[in-house]
């Protein structure tokens, strides 16, 4: 039987699955909003020398805009072959003429629905699989206690 730590793992890793990423609401993003940048063709180019060739997408965590772009603290990259590389939340300044699409990450309230009517149907079947017992073992039947 799984222990807590493996359980609250996989509930965490399906939790973080519950993401999605829509176009930017508003003009101006707010501070520490979570951003997926993806970069033009030009801007792919220009900017491999701070963020390594061929990067197609840049997520992170928006910290300002300035007159020479967005301050982005990188979290990840994602290359055109479909590679997501991890960073360290290393600053990088993407000008807006080479932003190719801006979008935010949200909270997908299907996702969480369907996250919780599955983890209430499976603790159900548990529950009617397995009892309420705390799975000890039930108590020896005799005529009283051993001497």
């Amino acid at each position: 039987m799984l222990g807590r730590p493996p359980i609250l793992l996989l509930w965490c890793c399906a939790v973080a699955g519950c993401y999605i990423y829509r176009p930017l609401a508003a003009p101006q993003p707010e501070p520490a909003t979570y951003l997926a940048v993806t970069l033009t063709e030009a801007g792919s180019e220009d900017l491999a020398r701070y963020i390594g060739p061929d990067v197609r997408v840049v997520r992170g965590r928006f910290q300002s805009t300035s007159e020479r772009g967005l301050t982005v603290s990188v979290s990840q990259v994602e290359l055109r072959r479909g590679d997501v590389l991890s960073w360290q939340g290393e600053s990088v300044v993407v000008p807006r003429a080479f932003v190719a699409s801006l979008e935010e990450r949200r909270v997908s309230r299907g996702r969480i629905v369907l996250l919780a009517g599955g983890s209430i149907i499976a603790l159900l079947a548990s529950y009617q699989a397995f009892g309420s017992a705390g799975g000890g073992v039930p108590a020896p039947a005799g005529p009283g206690m051993p001497r």
